[in-house]
């Protein structure tokens, strides 16, 4: 059997691929901020769902093994993000046995499509498939699948966009890279809320429209497509970016010690100066586990581990240009020394941090020194 990909069997698969790659690399990086986890099964469901269409538009679905694969992962969406805006607004969520319950209709017609590929792949012939799981109320079970999605997204994308504006609004003020992210949150919650309401209008009109006009589908898993690639980029963009939480008395909660032995190993040994050091490292150090140093630091901080290393290593090359090193070293080679590993992010975190770059940085010290 010959495949030949169109644009959008095209732009679908590349969708796909990034998809996959970038939810690998942010589930690795959910210990250090439990929001990614949620955003990644979430990617993961927009891959998952668009294989379905890839079934059809590669003329797969009749092809024995291929057709009536189980899918219903589309159930599991809604939930999922309203559960990743949970853990946006609170970086202590955790998810709970009695949350499990959001994804009962999901198990339950994972189950039963489960029952109809295993029941369809009795046979090798198609219209044999066909009769089949029509005598089981397939189209019907599908249809049924299609009411709970709207109902579901409708509420869900309600009450998670109530969350995540009770949490947005209010926030102390942030810097550029939680800006970003703040930006990111609202154009998701945009965007599936435009995925929704087409959804919404093609099924609307399936009712009115023949099957000449299934170009509709095409469009709507383009889009599909087209977010996936884009949360998938802007979230492992901003993997490590902990936007600050609003005063719940959480503070209380930090055990002290900790925050002693992390101040010690900052201020007193400069752990900083280390270009190696990680997050796990650092807790081996500290002897506790990089979970609850990742957690503590969230908590007592407002930012993550690398943005507070980062913030100690550009005040120390502030310190070391205001003590007149340039006249020994080069600006490189202080960065260097202090931690930074090459002149590139060294220039991004110093300009982000400061909101000017290096050479403006000594440019205005010494125009200081010169008018005193």
């Amino acid at each position: 059997m010959r495949i030949e990909l169109s644009f959008f069997d095209l732009s679908v698969l590349i969708g796909i691929t990034t998809g996959i790659v970038c939810s690998i690399i942010l589930l690795k990086k959910s210990t250090i901020k439990k929001s990614n986890k949620f955003l990644a099964l979430g990617i993961l469901a927009f891959v998952w769902l668009n294989s379905k269409m890839l079934l059809l538009s590669l003329n797969l679905w009749e092809v024995h093994g291929f057709g009536y694969f189980p899918n219903s992962v589309e159930i599991a969406i809604p939930p999922l993000f309203y559960f990743y805006f949970l853990s946006i607004k609170n970086i202590d969520f955790k998810f709970k046995k009695k949350d499990w319950l959001h994804f009962i209709p999901f198990f339950i017609s994972q189950m039963y499509s489960v029952i109809m590929y295993i029941v369809a792949m009795q046979t090798q012939v198609y219209s044999e498939k066909r009769l089949i799981t029509d005598a089981l109320f397939f189209n019907e079970a599908k249809n049924l699948d299609e009411y709970i999605l709207m109902i579901m997204s409708g509420c869900y994308l309600y009450f998670g966009g109530l969350e995540l504006k009770s949490f947005i609004i209010g926030l102390p003020k942030t810097n550029t890279k939680q800006d970003s992210e703040i930006k990111f949150l609202n154009i998701l919650f945009f965007l599936l809320c435009t995925l929704s309401a087409l959804h919404i209008i093609n099924f609307t009109l399936n009712a009115v429209l023949d099957h000449s006009y299934n170009w509709r589908w095409d469009l709507h898993h383009s889009l599909i497509a087209a977010i996936v690639y884009y949360i998938a980029i802007i979230g492992f963009k901003n993997a490590e970016v902990i936007l600050p939480q609003k005063n719940n008395n959480k503070e209380n909660d930090v055990d002290i010690s900790i925050i002693e032995k992390l101040n010690t190993a900052i201020i007193s040994d400069k752990v900083y100066l280390n270009p190696k050091l990680t997050l796990k490292s650092l807790a081996k150090q500290l002897d506790i586990s990089d979970t609850l140093l990742s957690s503590t630091i969230n908590a007592h901080y407002q930012k993550n581990f690398r943005s507070l290393i980062n913030e100690a290593r550009v005040e120390e090359v502030k310190k070391r240009l205001l003590n007149g090193e340039l006249d020994n070293l080069s600006l490189l080679g202080i960065a260097k020394e202090c931690g930074f590993n090459s002149e590139a992010s060294f220039y991004r975190i110093f300009k982000s941090e400061t909101q000017i770059t290096p050479k403006k940085f000594i440019s205005n010290n010494l125009e200081l020194s010169n008018s005193i």
